[in-house]
């Protein structure tokens, strides 16, 4: 309990640090793991590692929370492609990668699974907190990791049955689809009439879900499957809207707790490997870093997503995932793999994850595409005077340039995605490629002489640049909430609430504003 104690209080200091400092909670737990298991080396494994496993499980639980296929909308498809394609390429590049370091096929067969699939729970996370979970590429990366996970856990069933043969493993291959489809029995109709239908109060519902934990766990005991796979069914089991978003909210505090004690263990539990072994770990970051952008940008973009989301995907899946851990105990357990061999993968997925806040930033979307293979710029040709110029097009900006062009106005779009800039290219509508907010692409369209100015973007930040620019040109402004509304208008600009009837009550007020002094 002693240990226990320790790890909270340390896990206490960590998210009191990250509120304070304004950085994201994980990698903070993560550092604090690592140095209070320096400072104070793990005295019981044994105990530590079921800490570890009893953090994972419901970590597990909590991800499959969060994964309903309903939520991919019209990105089944991308998501099919991403996922396999990414767990295809990094898979075989991982085991290149390992063969070629000198570890045996079992090594370098773990190592392969360990890097192929990215993390759940960094990915949700992050998408819930900026508030992208139901944009295109959030709607992307939920299918992708949904994919992974389940190629993942087959996976781990296999590891886990494979010392006792071919028979076994095809036990539990069925028996991991008997728990599959229990799953899916709960979630169309079980746990909608428990829930729904009862119409429980908030505690009755937390008894519900425990109960539903411990049930898919013991489940996976009885058939003699990892608990992990149990637990992961078991979130799945609540991941029908609406039965998610109610048992979310009794679920926080105790997420959060158990996130505390699996990250904060985590870190204590990583001991450095020895140098060479260092050395190639630092090599699997690299290759995961460097190579899934890229292969999930190009596969993103086949599937037809634009140049922004496409990297911005990218970006979020370039970690490894927490089911990489399970993967390692499984091969220590298994004699396949050695400790030093799975410190080397836990710290892998450390610094992933640890990165992944950091890396996944808008910023570092913006630089990306900069360097994009197809970007160009493309020179204005033609009058820039008296215009109605749209900074940023994204998925509604034809609702607002088709009724302008429509009512006689030239026009001009701004954006920053090259696929984007090719799609209004082949309409015939004037556009630049550019970011709407960068002063010297407002001066090439022309904004001082612009009658009107859209700003479509992304960030309330970008709005109020344009707003200082062009301070006597009329600037309507996208926003979602209302004291960004109130803000914008404080600033001189005219704030468009609610995207979806942008269009018509941007028409209205033209009409009456600008229109006759055409």
């Amino acid at each position: 309990m002693t240990e226990l104690t320790v790890m909270l209080l340390v896990a206490a200091c960590g998210y009191a640090l990250a509120s304070r400092l304004r950085i994201p909670v994980i990698p903070m737990l993560l550092l604090l793991g690592i140095l209070l298991g320096t400072i104070h080396p793990v005295s019981d494994s044994a105990y530590h590692t079921s800490v570890l496993q009893l953090g994972l499980a419901f970590l597990v639980f909590v991800s499959g929370l969060e994964l309903n296929p309903r939520r991919l909308g019209s990105q089944r498809t991308a998501a099919l492609w991403v996922g396999f394609g990414q767990f295809l390429v990094i898979g075989i590049a991982g085991y290149t990668f390992a063969w070629l370091c000198g570890f045996d096929w079992n090594a370098s067969l773990y190592i392969a699974f360990a890097t192929s699939a990215s993390s759940t729970l960094v990915v949700v996370r992050l998408l819930n907190s900026r508030a992208q979970t139901f944009e295109p590429f959030g709607r992307l990366v939920t299918g992708v990791l949904l994919i992974q996970d389940g190629l993942i856990i087959l996976i781990i069933i296999v590891l886990s049955r494979f010392p006792e043969g071919l028979r076994s493993v095809l036990s539990g291959l069925g028996s991991g689809l008997v728990l599959t489809a229990l799953a899916l029995i709960c979630q169309r109709w079980i746990m909608p009439w428990i829930i729904l239908r009862l119409k429980l109060d908030e505690e009755a519902i937390l008894l519900v879900i425990l109960a539903a934990l411990f049930a898919f766990v013991g489940v996976a005991d009885f058939l003699k499957i990892p608990i992990f796979v149990g637990a992961f069914l078991a979130g799945f089991a609540l991941s029908q809207f609406p039965i998610n978003g109610i048992v979310r909210a009794p679920l926080n505090s105790i997420s959060d707790f158990f996130l505390a004690i699996f990250f904060t263990a985590l870190g204590a539990m990583v001991s450095l490997p020895d140098p060479i072994l260092l050395l190639k770990g630092v090599g699997l970051v690299l290759l995961v870093l460097i190579v899934t952008p890229p292969l999930v940008t190009v596969l993103s973009e086949r599937n037809g997503l634009s140049s922004r989301s496409a990297i911005e995907s990218g970006l979020l899946l370039a970690q490894t995932s927490e089911f990489s851990l399970v993967l390692g105990l499984i091969g220590v357990n298994a004699g396949h793999i050695t400790s030093q061999e799975f410190s080397m993968i836990a710290l892998v997925t450390v610094i992933t994850m640890m990165l992944t806040p950091f890396l996944a930033t808008d910023r570092v979307t913006r630089a990306l595409l900069h360097i994009h293979p197809i970007r160009r710029r493309i020179a204005p040709k033609f009058d820039l005077s008296n215009h109605a110029l749209v900074l940023g097009f994204g998925g509604g900006g034809m609702w607002v340039v088709k009724p302008l062009k429509s009512a006689g106005f030239e026009v001009t779009v701004v954006d920053d995605d090259p696929v984007v800039i090719g799609e209004l290219l082949r309409r015939n509508i004037n556009c630049i490629l550019g970011d709407g907010s960068d002063e010297k692409v407002l001066a090439q369209a022309g904004a001082l002489q612009a009658r009107i100015i859209i700003a479509s973007m992304r960030r309330l930040s970008e709005a109020e640049t344009v707003l200082r620019y062009a301070r006597k040109i009329p600037v309507v402004v996208r926003v979602f909430e209302e004291e960004h509304a109130e803000h914008i208008r404080r600033s001189g600009g005219v704030p468009i609430l609610n995207s979806i009837a942008a269009a018509d009550t941007f028409m209205e007020w033209f009409e009456k504003k600008i229109a006759p002094a055409k």
